[in-house]
């Protein structure tokens, strides 16, 4: 919507097949307007990564799941999948942007070496890596895209003035951390301290209805 050629990658054919019709899976206020808005024009739809693209944004599922031990891991799948797909076609010149909740170090230590062994290309040299953290909450997903601040953390000072260029015609202002790391700490501390605060409420809540106080018009 903001005059960008994007070509969303969904490897569910099914999906595909819904959303080239006009239609979202997904409930999402304003969506479906935006969808039928640039769909084809400056929207596509597919199941394959196309080679010809100049900036790469990852942004999939990085689900904790629980291992044979009952100890809990952060499934790094999808990623490790999107990236050996991008590591395939990437060219030089190219920015790749990681926009999914991951471990701090995922970046550095995993993402740019399997881009690397694929593409034979150098990070920080021959293509520009950001890390830029999809914070957005269900239901006004659309409004906090073009609201919210945007963090970015790069490889180096190209990289971020890469991202910053895309996202300055996006969002109402970005704000540049010192490195990759700093921006995957900033995502995991947004998330964590959503959860902190949503205990908290949720407890004084319990406490209040035992003294049938309204919470929320005291708070």
């Amino acid at each position: 919507d903001s005059g960008f050629l994007v070509t969303g990658v969904e490897l569910d054919k099914t999906k595909c097949k819904i959303l080239n019709s006009g239609k979202s899976y997904i409930h999402e206020k304003g969506l479906n307007k935006l969808l039928t808005k640039n769909l084809n024009k400056n929207f596509y739809v597919s199941n394959k990564i196309p080679s010809n693209g100049d900036v790469y944004i990852i942004s999939v599922g990085t689900p904790v799941d629980t291992n044979s031990n009952g100890e809990k891991f952060v499934n790094s799948k999808y990623l490790v999948d999107s990236a050996n797909q991008i590591g395939e076609i990437i060219k030089p010149g190219s920015l790749l942007i990681l926009r999914s909740t991951v471990p701090i170090g995922t970046c550095r230590n995993v993402v740019i070496p399997i881009v690397e062994k694929k593409s034979g290309l150098k990070c920080g040299i021959d293509f520009h890596f950001s890390f830029a953290p999809e914070r957005t909450a269900e239901g006004k997903a659309i409004i906090e895209l073009k609201t919210l601040p945007q963090i970015i953390g790069g490889i180096n000072k190209d990289s971020v003035n890469a991202t910053s260029a895309i996202f300055r015609d996006v969002t109402s202002s970005n704000i540049i951390v010192d490195s990759l790391e700093s921006a995957e700490m900033v995502k995991l501390l947004n998330n964590s301290f959503k959860d902190y605060i949503f205990a908290f409420a949720n407890k004084v809540s319990q406490i209040a209805s035992n003294f049938n106080i309204d919470i929320v018009k005291t708070i």
